[in-house]
């Protein structure tokens, strides 16, 4: 039988779509999720504002999700998971980007221990990186 958490605060980290990102926290009852447009130059400040040093009290972890995504958006929201986790001292979570689509759903089973706990979290990618910059003719 699987144990549920009675209470439970995770900060939570989507930057799998491009140019998109969602960051907050997940608890019972309650999501505190800022949405919003652009890439890391408007993702960081968000973060920083929503992650701010007196909401980490009794944060369980760190949730990200890890993919499928655009190469540079994915690798973008799980390194900075990544650091996050390992600096607080947090356990880390890589949900897919379907797992990500029902919230509600996602909190539901990060608190009866669904998903594995780990100390790294591998980006997935939609398609192969075309980081390739193009000769001039």
């Amino acid at each position: 039988m699987v144990r549920m958490q009675k209470t439970m605060k995770w900060l939570f980290i989507d930057t799998a779509k491009a140019g998109e990102y969602r960051v907050g926290f997940l608890t019972r009852g309650q999501k505190r999720i800022v949405t919003g447009q652009g890439r890391s130059n408007k993702f960081l400040p968000a973060l920083a504002r929503v992650a701010k040093e007196s909401e980490w009290a009794g944060v369980d972890g760190v949730c990200v999700v890890q993919g499928p995504g655009s190469f540079t958006a994915v690798r973008t929201g799980v390194l900075i998971a990544n650091i996050l986790a390992r600096f607080r001292h947090k356990p880390l979570i890589g949900v897919s980007t379907e797992d990500a689509r029902d919230l509600d759903s996602l909190v539901e089973r990060i608190g009866h221990g669904l998903f594995p706990l780990s100390g790294y979290v591998t980006p997935v990618y939609d398609a192969e990186p075309n980081i390739i910059l193009l000769k001039k003719p």
